[in-house]
């Protein structure tokens, strides 16, 4: 389906019955330019425009709708990336303090392993001086 070369008017100027002594007043004009697409020009919109000059005024608001809409679309993929980004850092982060844990778990055995060990030499200098002292005593006897 082709789309229009001229943007086909949906609505037209409609005089507001509100108006005193007896002044029309414009409502917006609508021109649907694309599916769903609309493009809505001001009240003082005269329909009898140089359709060159038309043409130039909708592509003009129609360009600039689409530079708002990628601008909006290009920050949405920024804000995207960063909370990527932030994932994925705090992911980093997760596995870095989970290892620093792992080496922690593993220093602190080799420790306790090394204490242990320390205590049971220790309990057995404590005997062995105990049986030197009980020998020592039984030669002075």
């Amino acid at each position: 389906m082709t789309m229009p070369s001229f943007p086909v008017p949906t609505s037209f100027p409609v005089s507001n019955s509100d108006s005193q002594e007896g002044e029309k007043k414009a409502s917006y004009v609508n021109y649907e330019v694309g599916p769903g697409f609309t493009i809505h020009l001001c009240p003082n919109f005269d329909p009898a425009m140089d359709p060159k000059k038309l043409k130039r005024i909708v592509s003009n608001r129609v360009a600039g709708q689409q530079s708002r809409w990628k601008k909006l679309q290009y920050v949405n993929d920024l804000e995207k990336r960063v909370r990527e980004l932030h994932v994925s850092i705090l992911r980093a982060r997760k596995m870095i303090l989970i290892e620093q844990n792992r080496r922690a778990e593993r220093m602190n055995m080799k420790l306790k392993e090394r204490l242990f060990a320390e205590v049971q030499h220790s309990i057995f200098l404590k005997g062995l001086v105990e049986a030197l002292r009980a020998q020592a005593e039984s030669l002075k006897k």
